[in-house]
């Protein structure tokens, strides 16, 4: 523990002191997650389950590309505010961030209560579902207010609360998803209230707490007018909207995969599909505690100039990273389809061979999960978006030739191309536009 506490520099112990509760609840939810995806899996069945993954990437990619995320800006300008010791300019983005959260969050219903009525058929199999996601999205576009919670808490390294809040919502996700599931197997419709419910209770735990903590903060700034902002809302606007296009050409990649699937296949392969990803993916339990807090520990030492601390940082936890990760897939290699017999059952067998793909996926994205808040962090949103369109063709176009043969395992494969491209190229643009200059050079 020693020796391995003397190879990481200041910043990358920082980042492992601000990661810490994070890692504690991630690792809490994961287990939940976990649970949660056993029980739906195996009480709704591949089909019914399949079904259930269509309608949430519907929405959420719908939602998606109408979010403008506007917690990442919180953090990035809130960073260079608190810096600047401005925190009234930061409330005063706080509440033009709250006011166009519920504005997109209100089209975002609209918009797919419309696609819902005119057509619903081209991608839901399942009759009489039109109700149900309309709520579901009503329920859903809280996250849009979540975020600026969120962002807020995280700015403040208030990862404590962020954390405590994160193990409450899936306490409460967990314990209605079970009670619907046993009392009701295999009804979609018992098992969407459910849903819905608890998504509504979620969003306003986490923003009563969120608002607690941060209440000293806050409160003397309260009266700030938006209009400080008027020198700096033409950048921050820009970054915004640069930043959401990024974010939803993201979500296509990560969610309109299921949608995509379900267009040249069947619901049976989506949740084949979904358990694989799902399951493979919970390898980045390790590094999303440190996804969540590098981001805004970039922000503030890119404030500063400090970017040789920066390039130091990241290339001793990536080398870190990475034996362990090479260690763990060789393992996996020759225990794919045990693991996915024995977690979900004899019936989700077909489903190993997408599990690995992603298993890899999921290993690379981890080693280098600085990646996309590096880029965030510098603003390079246009780049991002660019980079991101390349790749979706290029990852589409692989999935329609290899879908036919390789099922679920062909479109999984696809999105393993698609993002080691991503990693790749954002990794080598960053490097290129990054200064080479500091104020620790000095």
């Amino acid at each position: 523990m020693l020796n391995f506490k003397k190879r990481l520099d200041g910043q990358s112990k920082l980042l492992i002191k601000n990661s810490g509760w994070v890692f504690f609840s991630n690792f809490f939810s994961t287990g939940l997650a976990f649970i949660r995806s056993v029980i739906i899996a195996r009480g709704l069945g591949p089909g019914i389950f399949g079904t259930y993954a269509i309608v949430v990437s519907f929405v959420g990619l719908i939602q998606e590309f109408l979010n403008l995320n506007v917690g990442t800006a919180v953090i990035k300008f809130g960073a260079v505010y608190h810096t600047e010791k401005r925190n009234d300019k930061l409330l005063a983005l706080v509440k033009s961030s709250l006011y166009i959260s519920l504005i997109m969050a209100l089209v975002s219903v609209i918009v797919i209560a419309i696609l819902c009525t005119v057509s619903y058929s081209t991608f839901i199999e399942e009759p009489h579902l039109e109700w149900f996601i309309i709520w579901y999205a009503v329920a859903a576009s809280i996250t849009y207010v979540n975020s600026i919670s969120r962002g807020l808490l995280r700015l403040y390294y208030k990862f404590r609360m962020s954390s405590l809040i994160q193990m409450i919502m899936d306490v409460i996700e967990t314990g209605a998803i079970a009670i619907a599931v046993f009392f009701y197997p295999k009804d979609l419709n018992v098992f969407f209230v459910a849903i819905i419910i608890t998504r509504f209770l979620n969003g306003f735990i986490c923003n009563l707490l969120a608002y607690y903590e941060l209440r000293h903060e806050l409160n003397p700034y309260l009266s700030t007018p938006i209009r400080i902002l008027e020198e700096e809302k033409k950048s921050i606007f820009g970054f915004i909207f640069g930043n959401s296009v990024g974010n939803s050409l993201k979500t296509v990649i990560s969610q309109g995969d299921v949608l995509l699937l379900g267009i040249l296949s069947n619901p049976a392969q989506v949740g084949f599909y979904s358990v694989a990803k799902k399951l493979a993916y919970s390898v980045l339990t390790l590094t999303d505690p440190l996804t969540q807090s590098i981001y805004p520990q970039l922000s503030k030492l890119i404030a500063e100039r400090r970017f040789r601390e920066i390039r130091k940082m990241l290339f001793k936890i990536t080398g870190i990273a990475m034996l362990p990760g090479i260690a763990f897939l060789a393992v996996t290699y020759f225990l794919n389809k045990w693991i996915i017999v024995t977690v979900y059952g004899i019936d989700y067998a077909p489903a190993s061979d997408a599990f690995y793909y992603f298993l890899i996926g999921a290993v690379l994205g981890a080693a280098t999960f600085w990646t996309l808040p590096l880029v965030q962090s510098l603003g390079i949103v246009t780049v991002r978006i660019k980079i991101y369109v390349m790749t979706i063709f290029l990852g589409s176009l692989l999935a329609y030739l290899l879908v036919p043969a390789m099922q679920s395992a062909g479109l999984s494969l696809a999105l393993l191309v698609t993002n080691i491209l991503n990693m790749v190229i954002f990794i080598y643009v960053a490097d290129n536009i990054f200064p080479r200059s500091s104020v620790s050079d000095a």
